[in-house]
């Protein structure tokens, strides 16, 4: 696979409907985590940052599974529930 193609396999997988989960309050900052794909988080200081550093965190987690031969969830179709 070129690196070509495996850019237009990731962009084409990161625009399914992934959930995108932010938490936390100001001054702490904030947790960006995708449930559905296992260790992809991120941090920011805003939610917009959080939310912007997603896009990049879950970028490559994609990518790093596609080199990898590593599956990819689909996106969930009901609600997450997450522990606390």
């Amino acid at each position: 696979m070129t690196a070509e193609e495996l850019e237009a396999q990731v962009q084409a997988i990161i625009r399914r409907p992934y959930h995108q989960v932010i938490t936390g309050e100001p001054g702490e900052g904030y947790l960006g985590e995708i449930p559905e794909l296992p260790g992809c988080f991120t941090a920011g200081e805003t939610p917009e940052e959080a939310i912007r550093n997603l896009s990049e965190a879950m970028a490559v987690w994609v990518e790093s599974a596609l080199v990898h031969g590593d599956p990819i969830p689909e996106p969930a179709t009901g609600p997450i529930r997450l522990s606390a």
